[in-house]
């Protein structure tokens, strides 16, 4: 819940056909990522939602994932549930207080790896002021070069992730209940869908590299 995207789980690319021996940066494609989150209302249907704004750094070893470090910062405002009354009510000290803490933070401590294409991702979550460990379930759903004939992607290596959580929002101190039987379940399930590239020698006119970090760029409409 914030700018950052937060999803270390791109360790994954461990599976890549050559290790790199240092950690390499890649690229969130912001074009191409989702942060949502769903919680429980009154054991109804969950209410849900996303963040719209955030980034991260992915510094990936591939030799040794554990050396891996990932950081995602989400922007809290950014909090977008498809209803402005709620949002609003969200965004105040009730719940995120984003006046007084604008960002949420996640930076990974760890990562182990269960399958080629699975694993677990640890990191610490600052939200709200108050900093707990959590743990992320990730999927590589795949790796690929993307193909020539698409303009402007110039055959960049991309790689996808599925992450997947659960945080609680008492760590976080947000202990609002509204009544006996709180409307909001204490419980906040994530779920981010992303691509990262790998930009190091990619034009300035590459889409997914730039697409959302240059004022003005156009994207395209896939």
């Amino acid at each position: 819940m914030t700018r950052l995207v937060p999803l270390a789980a791109a360790i994954v690319i461990v599976t890549a056909p050559m290790a790199l021996a240092a950690p390499t940066e890649w690229t969130l494609d912001l074009g191409h990522a989702h942060v949502g989150w769903s919680v429980d209302h009154m054991n109804m249907a969950n209410t849900v939602g996303r963040f719209n704004t955030f980034d991260g750094t992915f510094m990936i070893d591939e030799t040794d994932p554990a050396q891996s470090q990932i950081t995602f910062v989400i922007d809290a405002t950014s909090v977008d549930s498809n209803h402005a009354g709620r949002d609003a009510h969200i965004r105040n000290a009730d719940y995120l207080d984003t006046v007084t803490f604008p960002d949420i933070t996640f930076i990974s401590t760890d990562v182990q790896l269960l399958t080629p294409k699975t694993g677990k991702l640890f990191g610490n979550l600052t939200l709200k002021g108050a900093t707990a460990p959590v743990t992320l379930d990730f999927e590589m759903v795949n790796r690929r070069t993307y193909p020539a004939f698409i303009p402007d992607y110039n055959e960049v290596d991309v790689v996808g992730f599925h992450v997947t959580g659960e945080i609680m929002r008492l760590d976080h101190g947000m202990d609002f209940i509204a009544f006996l039987g709180s409307p909001t379940g204490f419980a906040v399930s994530l779920d981010a869908r992303f691509d990262l590239v790998q930009c190091a020698d990619a034009p300035d006119r590459n889409i997914p590299c730039n697409w959302g970090r240059v004022a003005g760029f156009k994207g395209p409409n896939e």
